[in-house]
């Protein structure tokens, strides 16, 4: 048969070329398929940028750069690792004894707070009816049995207690409605160094005007104001002039009152000293708070007898006193006795209080009212 003469080189020789003609047309192909070379792009005439703007943008681009993927990954690691790790720390931090404090802490200042507003209240419920009843406003701190009296008449200043005479008065500042008057400067609305009280047909002579009654008597008399009960003791007692034609035009001022200069004072105690009928040796310093008591005598024509008390906060009785052998009388009596005043060259005192901070002012004999007996 022919086939069996078929010569196998050659098959694989046609068969080597046909593979290197099928490789040169693949080629030729893809270089048909390339594109173009591009063209250069066409020059832009770009726009002036101002910097600021310029910053602007590129801060408003960095914080854009945060894609939604990195936003979500953000989000799952807030959850998944910060938020366990923040309530372990909580867990740590806030454990069941410090909420217990903390909790007790808030219920003790809810407590405090409400106790302090609920104090707040009960320091003015009782004025209620008061101010119902008379339409008026109270002083604050006023005591509730003086408020009837404080509603009647705004001028009340409390009650004045010697327990010597049984006197217990109310005193106001009005001379038509009691026997116990708060004399005009005087008050108790706020501390004042010295107060007067003038008394109507109260006898006190009778107890103090000699070194004898003195010192058998309580030498303790209480002024009961609408704040508060305060204690005085009897430490000098001497007869006043009321008449200034009896004593050279001038009339010393033992009705004084108002938070005095300390030099002032001292002029005050020493003209007090030279006209007390005797001396009781209880010292009158300048830090103590005084009251002076005044009422009708028949002893000395034109006159009102005195009583000079101290602030105290016990009474420590005086057993013993020393006579004045040189009291200070008025130049009417040194007339009619025949002698020399030897006061006569003294000059003529007044107060000098204070009434703002550092600021003072000198009172004169308008400031003062007197009454003769």
């Amino acid at each position: 048969m022919g086939n069996e003469n078929f010569d196998f080189n050659e098959l694989e020789e046609i068969l080597k070329r046909v593979r290197e003609n099928g490789a040169q047309e693949e080629e030729s192909n893809t270089d048909e398929l390339l594109p173009p070379e591009p063209l250069a792009p066409p020059e832009i005439n770009e726009p002036e940028i101002d910097e600021d703007e310029l910053e602007w943008h590129d801060e408003n681009e960095q914080a854009s750069k945060i894609s939604k993927p990195d936003k979500e990954v953000i989000k799952i690691n807030f959850k998944t690792r910060l938020v366990p790790k923040l309530k372990v720390f909580a867990k740590k931090v806030f454990t069941r004894q410090l909420l217990i404090a903390i909790g007790a802490a808030l219920v003790i200042a809810g407590l405090a707070f409400g106790g302090v507003k609920l104090y707040e209240y009960s320091k003015v419920a009782y004025l209620k009816p008061y101010v119902e009843k008379y339409g008026i406003e109270y002083p604050e701190g006023i005591l509730e049995e003086f408020c009837d009296d404080y509603g009647r008449d705004q001028s009340t200043a409390g009650k004045l207690i010697i327990e010597d005479t049984s006197t217990d008065l109310l005193v106001t500042g009005n001379p038509e409605k009691t026997k116990a008057v708060l004399e005009n400067g005087s008050t108790v609305l706020k501390e004042q160094h010295l107060r007067s009280i003038a008394l109507d047909g109260v006898d006190l002579e009778s107890f103090y005007s000699s070194p004898d009654k003195f010192v058998t008597s309580s030498q303790k008399v209480v002024f009961k104001t609408l704040f508060g009960e305060e204690e005085y003791q009897v430490v000098a007692v001497y007869f006043a002039n009321t008449n200034p034609e009896n004593d050279n035009g001038y009339v010393f001022p033992y009705n004084a009152w108002g938070n005095m200069t300390e030099r002032s004072f001292k002029s005050y105690i020493d003209r007090v000293k030279t006209r007390s009928l005797f001396y009781t040796g209880v010292e009158m310093p300048y830090d103590a708070y005084y009251l002076s008591i005044n009422t009708p005598t028949n002893t000395e024509e034109d006159s009102r007898f005195v009583l000079l008390c101290k602030k105290v906060n016990k009474v420590d009785r005086v057993t013993q006193t020393k006579p004045n052998k040189r009291i200070r009388h008025t130049q009417k009596w040194y007339d009619e006795h025949g002698e020399e005043n030897p006061y006569r060259l003294a000059s003529d005192w007044y107060p000098e209080i204070y009434v703002k901070g550092n600021k003072t002012v000198k009172l004169s004999e308008s400031d003062f009212d007197y009454e003769a007996s």
